[in-house]
C-alpha cells in the first residue's frame, strides 16, 4: 500500500512567515506596511505573468486599483487560466475530490485543496500552497490566540500549544477549510508534540455531541457561534458541565447577545475570528473584543453598490479581498458578500492593525419537536451541509413556517427543480430521523430563493416562526 503523501510543508517558508508575522505584529505601521507593499508587488507581477486570466482582464496593470473586481463564478468558470501552475486543472481537482482520499494529503506534491460554497451558494475550490499555509499558521499562533494585552506580547501558539485538549465541532465530512487545517497540523507536527484534537461532526445530534464533549472534557472548544450557543443552553440548564479555559469561534457572525450568553454559561476566555475559504485568517479579535485585520497579509476594500470606495465608518455594500499570501491562485480584488465597516478610532488594546466590524453569515438555528417529547435544535450549518453533501445542491433556501413545515426553495426551472427538491426532501427526512425529530413536512417552494436586499447575500436557513 502506498503511504499517504504528507501535507505541504516548507521549513524555510514557515520560519520566514513566522518571523515576518512577528515583526509586523510588533510594528504594523512600519514593518507591516513594508511587507504588505512587497507582497502586493510580487502578487501583481506573478498574476500578470503566470495567470492567463489576469493577463487578459488587466493588461498593463501596475497598482491594485487597476484590477477590475472579480467574482467566484468567473474564477470557477476559468479555473485553468486562473491558476499560475499549469499542472493545476479543474479536471484534476475534480478527480482529487471525487477520489475521497485524506483531506490533508499533498496534491501534486505541494498543494492542499479545500472547498466552500459560501453564502451565495456558488461552489468554490481553493488551492493552498506551502507559502499561504505557512502564513495562516503564523497568524493563528501569533495573533488569533494571544493572551491579554497588545498582540505580539503574549503568544499562546494556537493549536501548537502543548498540554491542552482541543475539541473541534464542525463540518468534517469533506475538505472544508477548518477540517483540512486541523488535520494538516496533526500530521505535520511530530507525534509527541502534535495537538490533541478530537473531531466531532456538526451533523450529529446535538445531544450526542454534548455527551461526547462531557466525556472528553476539552480545555478548548472550537466551533461555530450557533453551535456554541446551543451547547451553552445545555450548560446553563446543568445538563452539560464543561470546564473550558477557552472558546474559539468562527465561520458565522457573532452577535453581542450571543457573546453575553456564552460568557455567562462557560465563564471562559472567548476568542472570535473572521475568515473565509478565500483567506483563512482575515481578522483576529483582541482583548477588547475588536476585530483587527491582518492587513500585512490581506487587503480589504469596502465598496458601495457602484463599486466606489466607502468612507471610514460606513458599512460597505460588498467587500473586495486581496490575498497576499497565495501566489498559486491569485485573488486580487475578489468580491466577498460580507459587509464591513472600518472603525476610525484606534483600539484600546494598543494594536496598530485596522479595526473592522463585519455583517456576515446570519442563518437561524431551528428548534423542532422531538419524536419522544421535548425539542431538538438543528444548527444552520448542519442543515446546509446535509443538502450540499447528500442532495448535491448548493443554491437553496430553507424556511421554517409557523406550523413547523420546512419549505425548500430552489432556483432551478422546470422538471429539474422537482428532481432537485425530491433529493433535498429525502436527504432532510433522513437527517430528521437521525436527529430523533417528529418528522416535519418538507414542502416544495414555488418561489425562488430571496437574496437579502443590498448585499445580495443568500440566507439559506430562515426561521419564520421566530419572527412572529
Amino acid at each position: 500500500m502506498q503511504p499517504h503523501p504528507l501535507p505541504p510543508f516548507d521549513a524555510w517558508l514557515w520560519l520566514r512567515a513566522w518571523q515576518e508575522t512577528w515583526l509586523a505584529t510588533l510594528d504594523p505601521a512600519g514593518a507591516g506596511k513594508r511587507l504588505r507593499a512587497q507582497r502586493l508587488q510580487q502578487l501583481i507581477e506573478t498574476a500578470l505573468r503566470d495567470s492567463p486570466l489576469y493577463a487578459r482582464r488587466s493588461p498593463g496593470a501596475r497598482v491594485l486599483a487597476d484590477f477590475e473586481p472579480v467574482g467566484k463564478t468567473e474564477l470557477m468558470q476559468h479555473f485553468d487560466d486562473w491558476v499560475t501552475d499549469r499542472r493545476i486543472t479543474r479536471s484534476g481537482v475534480d478527480a482529487l475530490l471525487g477520489a475521497g482520499q485524506g483531506v490533508a494529503n499533498a496534491w501534486l506534491g505541494r498543494y492542499l485543496v479545500w472547498t466552500s460554497s459560501g453564502t451565495t451558494g456558488e461552489p468554490g475550490i481553493f488551492v493552498q500552497d506551502a507559502a499561504s499555509l505557512a502564513a495562516y499558521d503564523a497568524i493563528d499562533a501569533l495573533r488569533l490566540r494571544v493572551g491579554p494585552g497588545p498582540p505580539g506580547t503574549t503568544p499562546a501558539l494556537g493549536l501548537w500549544g502543548l498540554g491542552r485538549r482541543f475539541a473541534y465541532v464542525g463540518a468534517i465530512g469533506g475538505p472544508y477549510a477548518g477540517h483540512v487545517t486541523v488535520a494538516r497540523l496533526q500530521r505535520i507536527v511530530p507525534a509527541l508534540l502534535a495537538p490533541q484534537v478530537h473531531l466531532l461532526s456538526v451533523l450529529d445530534p446535538l445531544a450526542l455531541v454534548a455527551r461526547r464533549l462531557q466525556a472528553l472534557q476539552p480545555d478548548v472548544l472550537i466551533t461555530y457561534p450557533s453551535c456554541a450557543v446551543a451547547l451553552a443552553e445545555r450548560q446553563a440548564r446543568g445538563t452539560l458541565q464543561l470546564h473550558l479555559s477557552e472558546l474559539w469561534l468562527g465561520g458565522e457572525q457573532l452577535s453581542a447577545a450571543q457573546r453575553d450568553a456564552l460568557r455567562a454559561a462557560f465563564g471562559c476566555t472567548l476568542r472570535n475570528s473572521y475568515g473565509a475559504s478565500e483567506f483563512y485568517s482575515i481578522a483576529f479579535e483582541c482583548g477588547q473584543g475588536q476585530l483587527h485585520v491582518n492587513d500585512d497579509w490581506v487587503i480589504l476594500e469596502g465598496i458601495d453598490a457602484r463599486q466606489r470606495p466607502v468612507p471610514v465608518g460606513t458599512f460597505s455594500h460588498t467587500t473586495l479581498l486581496t490575498n497576499l499570501a497565495n501566489l498559486t491562485q491569485p485573488l486580487l480584488r475578489y468580491r466577498l458578500t460580507d459587509r464591513v465597516r472600518f472603525v476610525a478610532a484606534r483600539c484600546g488594546c494598543g494594536s496598530g492593525f485596522p479595526v473592522i466590524e463585519v455583517e456576515g453569515r446570519s442563518d437561524d438555528a431551528l428548534v423542532l419537536p422531538a419524536r419522544r417529547g421535548g425539542s431538538v435544535t438543528l444548527l444552520p450549518l448542519a442543515l446546509e451541509t446535509v443538502i450540499e453533501e447528500e442532495a448535491g445542491i448548493t443554491r437553496f433556501q430553507l424556511l421554517r413556517h409557523a406550523d413547523d413545515a420546512i419549505e425548500v426553495r430552489l432556483p432551478l426551472q422546470g422538471s429539474h427543480r422537482r428532481v432537485a427538491f425530491d433529493r433535498c426532501r429525502l436527504a432532510l427526512l433522513a437527517y430528521f430521523e437521525r436527529q430523533g425529530l417528529a418528522p416535519p413536512r418538507v414542502v416544495f417552494g414555488r418561489h425562488a430563493p430571496v437574496h437579502q436586499r443590498g448585499s445580495g447575500k443568500l440566507r439559506r436557513v430562515i426561521d419564520l416562526q421566530a419572527r412572529h
